[in-house]
C-alpha cells in the first residue's frame, strides 16, 4: 500500500489547545428523532450544545451559523436557534477558507471556523464549517459529525476523529457505533440506548460471538469513504411446500460504501431485479404500484448475504427477512418499505442504517497517523447479543 497521505494536516498547530489526558474513549449517547441517530457536541466560550447527525459518508463536520438557523429551510419542528457565532464566542477564529459540500440529498456552504468543542470534561480546537447555506429541511439537528477520511475532507475542516488522533488522547483509532433496537423517538429527542464511541469500542458489551472483518480499498492510493468490495449476493427463500431455495446475484466486484448517513441498502439497477427474485420479491411490481410489501412478509423464512472484501479474503455477513422490516410504506403501519432500492448507477451499492443497525460496528483506523506509516483500515461486524 502507498505511504497514508490524508492525515499531513498540521497536528502541531492543533495539539496546542488540547486540554485532556491521553488514553481517553468517549462513550457518546446517540438522540433518535424523526428517525434520525444523532449525538451533542459543546462548541465555543460559553459553550453551546450543538446536535450533530453522525456520517460516515463524508468527512467534515458543519454546524449552521445563527443566519441559517434562522432562515434556511426547516420542517423538521426542531428548534435550531441559537446557530453558530463566530462573533460570541471567545476561543473561535476564521481560518479564511470556505466550502461547498454537495451531498446525495442535500447541499451546504459555509466559511471555515476554529474553535473549542467539548465532551464532558474534555476539549480540543476543532476546525469546521459555519454554514450560512443549508437545504436540510427535514433533519432535526444543526449540522454534521462527518466521520470519513481526512483526505476528502472540505474547506480544511479536518474530521474531528482524525483531529484526536493526531493528538493522541484517544486509547485507540477506531471507533464502535450500537444502534438502539428499539429505534423509536425519545421524548423531546432524548438519548437513547445508542452508543458512539471514539477511541474505543463495546464489543464485550453488545457482541455475541466473534467478529466479522473486512478490508477497505483505496482510490487514488488513499482512504476516502469507508469503502470496500461487494462480490456476490446471495438470497435464500423457503416455499410454499418448505422447499428452501437459493439464488446468488454476481455483483462482479462493485464498490460498497457503508454509510451511517444513508438509510437503505442500495443496488446495482442491473442487479437489484434478481436480488428480489432470490428472496421472493418482484421489484418490478413493486415500484409501479402492483404490489405494496406487507410486512407479515417480512419473516425469517429468507434471508440476504453480501460477500465482502477483497478477493481470497472475503467475508459475509447475513440478515434475515424479519431484521429488514420497516413499517410505513405508503403511509401504512401494516406495509414495510422494500428491503432495497435502486443505487442510481452501475456498479456501485450503497449499505446504510438499514443494514448498519442490526450489527455492532468497528470503524478502525488500523494505526493511529504518522506521517509515511502504512496502515490497514477495516469495517468489523458482531452478532448483537440477544435481549434479556
Amino acid at each position: 500500500m502507498p505511504p497514508v497521505k490524508c492525515f499531513s494536516f498540521a497536528a502541531a498547530i492543533i495539539s496546542s489547545a488540547v486540554s485532556f489526558a491521553s488514553g481517553a474513549v468517549l462513550d457518546l449517547p446517540i438522540i433518535v428523532n424523526n428517525g434520525y441517530d444523532m449525538v451533542e457536541l459543546d462548541v465555543g466560550t460559553p459553550p453551546q450544545t450543538y446536535r450533530l447527525m453522525f456520517d460516515t459518508g463524508s468527512a467534515s463536520t458543519w454546524i449552521v451559523d445563527k443566519e441559517c438557523a434562522e432562515s434556511c429551510p426547516n420542517v423538521s419542528d426542531f428548534d435550531r436557534n441559537p446557530g453558530y457565532d463566530v462573533a460570541t464566542s471567545s476561543t473561535a477564529n476564521l481560518t479564511g477558507q470556505a466550502a461547498s459540500i454537495d451531498y446525495l440529498g442535500g447541499r451546504v456552504a459555509g466559511v471555515t471556523a476554529i474553535d473549542k468543542f467539548r465532551f464532558g470534561n474534555l476539549s480540543w480546537s476543532q476546525p469546521f464549517i459555519a454554514a450560512n447555506e443549508s437545504n436540510w429541511s427535514a433533519q432535526p439537528n444543526h449540522g454534521f459529525l462527518g466521520l470519513a477520511f481526512g483526505s476528502i475532507a472540505d474547506g480544511g475542516a479536518t474530521p474531528v476523529f482524525e483531529v484526536l488522533m493526531a493528538n493522541g488522547v484517544l486509547d485507540r483509532p477506531r471507533f464502535g457505533l450500537y444502534y438502539d433496537q428499539d429505534d423509536s423517538d425519545r421524548p423531546e429527542g432524548g438519548h437513547s440506548k445508542g452508543r458512539l464511541t471514539l477511541g474505543g469500542s463495546r464489543e464485550d458489551d453488545f457482541v455475541e460471538g466473534a467478529m466479522t472483518t473486512i478490508q477497505l480499498t483505496q482510490p487514488s492510493g488513499a482512504y476516502d469513504v469507508w469503502r470496500s468490495v461487494l462480490h456476490t449476493v446471495n438470497g435464500t427463500c423457503t416455499t410454499a411446500n418448505g422447499t428452501k431455495v437459493e439464488a446468488q446475484t454476481d455483483l462482479f466486484g462493485s464498490s460498497v460504501v457503508f454509510d451511517t448517513g444513508a438509510s437503505h441498502i442500495s443496488l446495482p439497477p442491473d442487479s437489484i431485479e434478481a436480488v428480489y427474485a432470490s428472496v421472493g420479491m418482484n421489484w418490478t411490481a413493486i415500484i409501479k404500484g402492483d404490489h405494496i410489501p406487507l410486512c407479515t412478509e417480512f419473516n425469517d423464512s429468507w434471508s440476504i448475504t453480501f460477500e465482502l472484501g477483497f478477493y481470497g479474503d472475503t467475508k459475509t455477513i447475513t440478515l434475515t427477512g424479519d431484521q429488514l422490516a420497516l413499517p410505513g410504506f405508503a403511509h401504512r403501519e401494516d406495509a414495510c418499505w422494500p428491503p432495497f432500492d435502486d443505487a442510481g448507477g452501475p456498479g456501485f451499492t450503497l449499505i446504510g442504517k438499514r443494514l448498519l443497525r442490526r450489527f455492532y460496528t468497528i470503524w478502525d483506523y488500523g494505526s493511529f497517523p504518522v506521517e509515511g506509516q502504512y496502515h490497514q483500515s477495516t469495517l468489523s461486524f458482531g452478532k448483537l447479543k440477544s435481549k434479556k
